[in-house]
């Protein structure tokens, strides 16, 4: 097809491999691992180098990305689905503890099952759902980061953090929920 006027070039197998399999993604990815060491250490300083190297990660992905220019489709979905994958694990490995029951860790992931059922309930209905992040939902992150923190060394104050996180949820679904009807509304005025 090169060279022919008009003719539409297609990536082959190995270009698509490569806009997945590259330095930052494989960063993005090693987060997984790190939140299962979660379950393998104990102790606050052990999982607070964990937590760090989790953060760290985040940041250097970006980073390389913008730096290499290998900015990628397949990366906006990997690296938010590691940092989302990451905290979940991670705050799971708390459970149940003496400080995070099933009630307090649900409200700590109540943004990421909305969004996640949102996400799945339009792929059923077979309407595109932007993966894109939101401002609100970078807070809630942040916030379960810091929880995470909370948990690991002031673990009497995370009564206080719960509220804030609960909070900032019931703010990101909103704006979420905004987002995917004014999408919907639109596309339907499309139709």
């Amino acid at each position: 097809m090169h060279g022919i006027p008009g003719a539409v070039d297609r990536p082959d197998a190995a270009e698509r491999r490569l806009k997945i399999v590259n330095v930052p993604n494989i960063i993005s990815a090693l987060r997984l691992p790190l939140a299962g060491a979660f379950f393998v250490v104990d102790g606050p300083v052990a999982r607070g180098i964990i937590l760090f190297l989790g953060g760290f990660s985040d940041v250097l992905d970006g980073w390389l990305a913008r730096r290499l220019r290998m900015k990628s489709e397949a990366g906006a979905i990997i690296d938010p689905l590691a940092d989302k994958l990451f905290v979940l694990v991670a705050l799971a490995a708390f459970l149940p503890g003496p400080y995070l029951a099933w009630p307090g860790f649900l409200v700590l992931i109540s943004r990421d099952l909305y969004v996640a059922s949102g996400f799945l309930t339009g792929k059923a209905l077979g309407v595109s759902v932007p993966a894109q992040s939101r401002p609100s939902g970078k807070l809630v992150t942040f916030l379960q980061v810091v929880t995470l923190f909370v948990l690991l060394l002031a673990p009497e104050r995370l009564e206080v953090f719960l509220i804030v996180v609960a909070v900032a949820s019931l703010i990101a679904i909103l704006d979420y929920t905004v987002v995917g009807v004014t999408a919907l509304r639109r596309r339907s005025r499309m139709a």
